[in-house]
């Protein structure tokens, strides 16, 4: 191996110094009170530190800001769904109070029904006993609507609008064959006027004695309509002993009535009349003495005093 001269060392060494000076920098601190300037070297890698440890602390930086972002991100989702939560909760306890007035209607509606029948005469039916026990939402105070207590409310309104419904369709069955039988049955006067002859025993028009009088008479000016007291089919209309030209309407519900005397008729057997329909005109037909109108109501074949129906 050949041996450098000195002179060739001492180049080498003079040339390290100036690479390792090159790598290094210094830093010139000159203070504002005139004392004298220093310098500082500080070698290249001691920069690169200096460097790593500053992209460091930005990105701890950085992530310390989007963390708080998120943060605050997180607290502003919080209020919403607090507030949200809130409107739920108010809204719950709105259904639960219409659930209540559900209920309440269903058991008002159950109560018209009771009140209609016993209005019109008809029987009464069972009460929903289990219906009308039930209340508010199983929630109740100290303690939180939820949804199923809610929930658990509707159904019980739900199950409760069949059989309400059902009573409801019976009740219009009851009451369109109510109003049917009420308009068969003879009430109302069959021709305005006064009443001359009443119902029962009476002393005979025609001579001494006493005889039972099967009907009234309604005496009023010749030629005056004749009005059918209830709706019906016209079963006789024709000339009969005694009665002269007579009508006889069969109402149903075992209701008959009679109309006798009467100058002529309008009406024909087989014909459909409703109350109020004109059937004939006063007269003094047959065995009579004077315009008047014989008029009788039968029930299951049995007279009855007419006065009770006008």
């Amino acid at each position: 191996m050949p041996i450098l001269p000195t002179n060739s060392k001492n180049l080498n060494y003079k040339r390290q110094r100036a690479s390792a000076k090159a790598r290094a920098f210094t830093l010139l601190l000159v203070p504002h009170s005139g004392e004298k300037a220093k310098r500082l070297r500080l070698p290249s890698w001691a920069l690169q530190v200096l460097t790593v440890m500053l992209l460091a602390f930005l990105a701890g930086l950085s992530w310390l800001g989007a963390d708080y972002v998120r943060l605050r991100a997180n607290d502003r989702e919080l209020a919403r769904l607090r507030t949200e939560n809130h409107q739920q909760a108010q809204q719950i306890k709105e259904l639960a109070q219409e659930a209540v007035t559900v209920q309440e209607r269903l058991i008002e509606i159950n109560n018209l029904d009771s009140e209609i029948r016993q209005m019109l005469g008809l029987p009464a039916r069972e009460q929903q006993e289990e219906l009308l026990n039930r209340g508010m939402p199983r929630g109740g105070p100290g303690r939180s609507v939820t949804p199923a207590d809610i929930h658990q409310t509707l159904q019980d309104a739900a199950d409760g609008i069949d059989p309400v419904k059902e009573k409801l369709i019976q009740l219009k069955k009851d009451v369109e064959q109510e109003q049917q039988r009420l308009a068969h049955t003879p009430a109302g006067w069959p021709v305005h006027g006064t009443i001359t002859s009443r119902f029962g025993a009476r002393r005979s028009p025609y001579g001494r004695g006493t005889e039972f009088h099967e009907g009234i008479d309604i005496a009023a000016p010749y030629g005056t309509a004749v009005k059918a007291t209830g709706a019906g089919t016209v079963v006789y209309a024709g000339w009969r002993s005694g009665y002269g030209y007579m009508v006889i309407i069969d109402h149903g519900y075992g209701y008959r009535t009679a109309y006798a005397h009467n100058s002529k008729m309008k009406v024909a057997v087989g014909a459909a009349v409703k109350r109020g329909d004109t059937i004939a005109y006063v007269g003094s037909s047959g065995r009579s003495t004077g315009p008047h109108l014989h008029y009788e109501v039968l029930y299951q074949g049995v007279r009855r005093d007419p006065s009770s129906y006008l």
